[in-house]
């Protein structure tokens, strides 16, 4: 009777161990799996909505602030149009360029119905 408590008793602690050593090495698997990468480039910009800050036309710079990779990031921007933004307005960035951006009002884009 005094052999089979000790020998469950054994039994447990290998089960034990051997869990522990399982769920250690699927979450090392998982880990190297993942990619974390909250490095934002340029490029990551191209494209995306961002709301102007401070006024501007094609003669002057302005800012606009926009949300990417979760951070909000307020850049100087820049536009070819002859047209005045305005505090508020939408608009897009099509280019980056000596950490500036460059950027077209929401009405230059025609979207296909």
């Amino acid at each position: 009777m005094k052999n089979q408590i000790l020998m469950l008793a054994y039994i447990s602690v290998a089960v034990g161990i051997f869990g522990g050593m399982l769920i250690v090495l699927l979450l090392s698997i998982f880990r190297r799996r993942q990619v974390v990468n909250s490095l934002v480039t340029p490029e990551d910009f191209l494209g995306l909505a961002c709301t102007v800050e401070i006024p501007f036309d094609a003669h002057s710079k302005g800012k606009v602030s926009l949300n990417v990779k979760e951070s909000n990031l307020e850049l100087v921007a820049r536009t070819g149009e002859s047209k005045e933004f305005t505090k508020g307005e939408k608009v897009f960035i099509v280019g980056t360029e000596n950490n500036q951006v460059w950027v077209v009002s929401q009405s230059s884009f025609h979207y296909p119905k």
